[in-house]
């Protein structure tokens, strides 16, 4: 019966906020801004996969012996997007400040990629993901993604915008798990991703306070509880 409440919820709430001009807009920008940026930074970080960088010395990664851990990072990674993705449907507005909130993030990824080229940790296994490398492989073979780690910053943003307790805490266990196989593998050099969260954090918390401030934000959208929720 909860999960029907559950489908319900989401029809209800979907119904309600799309009456809202502000909403609709919100929804075919952020749609279209999403597609865009997701497009060019995965073309330009496959580009910048030729440029030479620099190497870190990491005491940590050097203490481990690499191992392959590609189909556990795989599943969880995918399986915490489309489990959040699916949790968020009773929530629209805040399903769709995640997306602007990772195009954000998305952007300020790339261009720390690109302000700091780094090359591949010593002895990294690569890491196989085919649905991430059907999108960034597409020129080079990338390795060189690094600072700051996609997948840790994806997961904090998870964390950051996921409304059911039970969902935000496996995340919390999960990800430092992640992190631990993604620094087992080489994937990553140590500081890629103890940054990830702060980067993560910035980009949530400014579309967060962007669209409860600004007078065309989703935070001026307002519904009676039972309406909405």
């Amino acid at each position: 019966m909860k999960g029907l409440q559950f489908f319900r919820d989401i029809k209800t709430a979907w119904k309600s906020i799309w009456s809202s001009k502000i909403f609709r807009a919100h929804f075919f920008l952020t749609v279209v801004i999403f597609a865009v940026v997701a497009h060019y930074c995965t073309l330009y970080i496959s580009t910048w996969e030729i440029r030479r960088g620099t190497s870190l010395l990491d005491p940590l990664l050097n203490m481990l012996t690499p191992r392959d851990f590609s189909v556990y990072i795989f599943c969880i990674l995918h399986s915490a997007i489309l489990l959040s993705l699916f949790f968020s449907l009773d929530d629209p507005k805040e399903l769709l400040k995640a997306f602007q909130a990772y195009s954000l993030l998305l952007l300020l990824r790339t261009s720390f990629i690109y302000f700091i080229p780094l090359e591949a940790p010593k002895g990294m296994i690569y890491l196989e993901d085919p649905f991430v490398g059907f999108f960034l492989n597409s020129v080079h073979v990338v390795t060189k993604d690094l600072f700051f780690s996609g997948h840790i910053s994806s997961m904090f943003l998870f964390i950051y915008f996921s409304h059911k307790k039970f969902w935000r805490t496996y995340l919390k266990i999960v990800t430092p798990i992640l992190a631990a196989l993604l620094l087992w593998q080489h994937v990553h050099y140590t500081v890629d991703i103890i940054a990830a969260p702060f980067f993560a954090f910035i980009c949530c918390k400014l579309i967060d306070v962007l669209n409860e401030r600004w007078e065309y934000g989703m935070g001026r959208i307002r519904f009676r509880r039972w309406q909405y929720r």
